[in-house]
């Protein structure tokens, strides 16, 4: 794939690596020429692709990083002004096929996701469950991203009092639902019904938006 990445800070440059590692060619758009150095500090790493220093909301400067002919555009630029401004651009002005915003505020993430379909992932919502589940749970939580959001799924032992007893009598915590149980032997069943009885040894997932 052509990737523009708008933003070359440590998420940037590292983002950058992963993706040109990956063989896709990469342009990179940036405000600040100071901040390619982050690409020369990533171990075993040699930029191969292009870089464009301006205004990322600039059109002609969106032009010269090669917009008209990418199939994707990641902004992670530090402010969520300019990422959400370059995303709307993107997708309004050229219909690239695939946009993506950084925006660390968790409000303004969903007002935009919700109301304006952009596709956006709030690092501030997932920094603090992981942190959450971290202290709490240990590495046991397991992360989908589908579109703009990010669903949390955790298992939980089931408790003596509730053996025999079937999945869908189980009460539900605020926000959360149940997705399934998984059996002692690794096998998985859905809360579909007939409804799953709950056995010794069985955990129950719970899921919830972590983003």
């Amino acid at each position: 794939m052509n990737i523009i990445i708008v933003g070359c800070g440590r998420v940037g440059s590292r983002l950058i690596q992963v993706l040109e590692d990956m063989g896709h060619d990469i342009s990179v758009l940036e405000e600040i020429a100071s901040n390619l150095e982050y690409l020369h500090t990533l171990e075993d790493f040699s930029f191969n692709g292009m870089t464009s220093i301006g205004s990322p909301i600039d059109v002609d400067m969106l032009r010269e990083a090669g917009i008209e002919n990418c199939d994707a555009l990641v902004a992670v630029c530090p402010e969520d002004n300019i990422n959400i401004m370059v995303a709307q651009m993107a997708t309004e002005l050229f219909h690239v096929p695939c946009v993506l915003a950084r925006i660390a505020d968790p409000d303004r993430k969903k007002i935009f996701a919700e109301r304006f379909g952009m596709q956006a992932i709030c690092p501030t919502n997932l920094t603090v469950e992981a942190i959450l589940h971290g202290i709490l749970n240990g590495p046991k939580s397991k992360r989908i991203t589908i579109g703009s959001s990010t669903v949390s799924f955790l298992p939980v032992t089931a408790d003596s009092s509730m053996f025999n007893r079937p999945l869908s009598s189980v009460s539900v915590p605020d926000g959360q639902m149940i997705l399934g149980i998984l059996r002692a032997n690794g096998t998985m069943e859905l809360n579909i019904n007939p409804s799953p009885l709950i056995h010794s040894g069985d955990r129950i997932i719970f899921g919830s938006l972590a983003d």
